[in-house]
């Protein structure tokens, strides 16, 4: 049975194709041999063989004969000078991108300022923003969350050197699941704050390139990407100004850690341990105990005890006086 891939994906039209099956059957053959078996005439099968040969399917003899090549080699050839020609092609992408982004900003007046949608076009935004980080990545994170976390790519970019810094809504922490997915990507170096609340979402890497989410409604993938340095600086400003006030978070030991004793210190120079740090943040965000509780996967009751044994550390009876005395103690 013939294979069914047809060789002009390396360039052997389907004539030539027929002309070379005819002559690979008979182990070659003549002009008068193509011309009788393809019905064509003279000047049609000589173009045929020729093309054939140019190719590297067959050779010439003296006698006028064409034999063929053993085709795994003659098309692994042909295959392998395609496949340069295509990187010839991916080469030159990156110049041909440079003219097309030169062109975009000059429409846009000479920077590109535009609105994407669509879940697929905004992904491939956003991984595209993260990837030519070279410095740093400042975050604004809030449901809804329209996208899959990219945890793999999130490790790349601070092992490759880049800071990651990200502020939480509270209300990030309410679906399950939420908690060990922050704890994750503050275990591989990102740095987290987390605040009650955020006006939009944001991404913005090396201050140069911003997506900054237009409509909250769930479902909705609107959003701006912009290079305008203007934009650029007055959302860095809005994003250093919710990480100067929101309480950081720190990589959770886990249940298995040990935790330095701290017998014989006066209450005032006691540290908090990881979990009471996060405790405090999640306090002042003002997530509920109940969010708390299954988020960090305890119970209400051990988490009340907990809680209980943060404030007798702290020599308070509430939250508010907990954020107070933590403060006061450079705690938070």
């Amino acid at each position: 049975m013939e294979d069914a891939v047809p060789l002009d994906l390396v360039g052997v039209d389907a004539e030539a194709e027929k002309a070379y099956r005819h002559l690979l059957a008979g182990g070659g053959g003549t002009v008068d041999d193509v011309m009788a078996a393809l019905d064509v005439t003279y000047q049609e099968g000589l173009a045929l063989v020729e093309r054939l040969h140019r190719f590297g399917l067959v050779t010439r003899r003296t006698s006028g004969e064409f034999l063929t090549v053993d085709p795994r080699h003659a098309l692994r050839a042909l295959v392998e000078s395609r496949e340069r020609q295509l990187a010839s092609v991916r080469d030159v992408a990156g110049s041909l991108g440079a003219i097309f982004d030169t062109a975009k900003r000059a429409r846009n007046g000479g920077h590109g300022t535009i609105v994407i949608s669509g879940p697929e076009t905004v992904g491939d935004r956003y991984y595209r923003l993260k990837q030519a980080a070279r410095a740093e990545i400042c975050s604004l994170d809030r449901p809804p969350f329209l996208l899959a976390p990219n945890a793999p790519l999130d490790e790349a970019v601070v092992g490759r050197g880049v800071r990651v810094r990200a502020v939480y809504a509270a209300s990030s922490f309410l679906a399950d699941g939420g908690w060990p997915e922050l704890s994750s990507l503050v275990s591989r170096g990102e740095e987290a704050r987390i605040t009650p609340t955020l006006p939009i979402k944001l991404s913005m890497a090396d201050r140069s390139a911003a997506m900054v989410s237009l409509s909250l409604s769930a479902g909705n993938t609107e959003c701006l990407y912009t290079e305008a340095p203007p934009l650029l600086e007055a959302l860095a400003e809005l994003f250093e100004g919710y990480w100067a006030v929101a309480s950081p978070l720190v990589r959770d030991p886990g249940p298995d850690a040990q935790v330095p004793p701290q017998a014989g210190l006066p209450d005032e120079d006691c540290r908090p341990t990881d979990e009471e740090r996060n405790l405090l943040a999640l306090f002042a965000a003002g997530v509920k105990d109940e969010a708390i509780a299954r988020q960090f996967g305890i119970s209400s009751r051990t988490l009340r005890r907990r809680i209980q044994d943060l404030y007798a550390k702290l020599g308070t009876s509430s939250r508010f006086g907990a954020g107070v005395a933590a403060a006061r103690r450079d705690w938070v």
